[in-house]
């Protein structure tokens, strides 16, 4: 310790606030060999078993299932009935009501299943037990009116019967879907079939009409064909009054007395 002020040389986080990067890079994050020590001095070599290590520092220990009990790492592995150590520290905060708030936090080196209770491991208890600590119930997590429950993380266990109510009712809505499309069709369908009836039946009405009108206007030609035919004899007799008065007595009957 030399104590004088310097720059960080680690960090066990992505962030520090008001770090300004333009100044200085942001520290290194050290890698699974090594830890970042409280102080953040620089990344250091883990601890083997039975090392000193920093309060709750159970990252400074090498290993899997190591813990750092009373600043000491050990191996989390007593079993049950076995010989165990833990430690106490107490931690002080303020509610939102600035009330001023005692949490107590034990850790000890049982297996998983088991709390330490006396330097001797025991089983932890089920749900609806009577608890203090977090760690004597086999959830993880004491209420606070003493007793163990499911914890909000822990994934819950989905009963068969519920399962298939939620497909029944993904399959009913499917239908009711479908069978709304299917009369929406319906309808849709039979406006459009009403539409080309109406549309051919006007159609044909309207032949009609034109096959009549054009019935009538053929018989109306004929019969004005038929009294417009001039008489040939009176026709050719009128045509050839002006040039020969006489040859009309031609074509007259004789109806004078002593003809023969």
């Amino acid at each position: 310790m030399t104590n004088t002020c310097n720059y960080k040389g680690c960090s066990n986080s992505d962030y520090i606030k008001n770090w300004d990067i333009t100044i200085r890079p942001f520290p290194e994050r050290c890698n699974m060999t090594s830890y970042c020590p409280d102080n953040n001095s620089r990344c250091v070599p883990r601890l083997s078993v039975g090392s000193h290590c920093e309060l709750q520092r159970d990252d400074e220990c090498t290993g899997l299932g190591t813990i750092c009990l009373n600043s000491t790492c050990f191996i989390k592995g007593a079993p049950l009935g076995g010989n165990c150590g833990a430690d106490v520290t107490v931690y002080y905060s303020q509610d939102a009501d600035e009330d001023l708030v005692q949490q107590t936090i034990i850790r000890d080196n049982c297996t998983d299943g088991t709390y330490c209770l006396e330097s001797i491991c025991v089983s932890s208890k089920p749900l609806k037990s009577a608890c203090e600590q977090d760690r004597e119930c086999l959830s993880g997590s004491c209420s606070n009116d003493g007793i163990c429950i499911q914890g909000p993380d822990v994934f819950r266990v989905i009963k068969a019967w519920l399962w298939g109510v939620l497909g029944a009712c993904i399959i009913i809505f499917v239908l009711l879907v479908l069978g709304l499309l299917w009369i929406l069709h319906r309808y849709q369908s039979k406006k459009e079939h009403a539409k080309v009836r109406k549309f051919f039946g006007d159609n044909n009405e309207f032949t009609k009409y034109a096959m009549l009108d054009d019935d009538n206007d053929d018989h109306q030609s004929t019969s004005v064909l038929y009294l417009a035919t001039p008489d040939y004899l009176m026709s050719q007799a009128l045509s050839t009054s002006h040039k020969n008065p006489s040859s009309m007595s031609l074509h007259r009957p004789t109806n004078q007395p002593g003809a023969n």
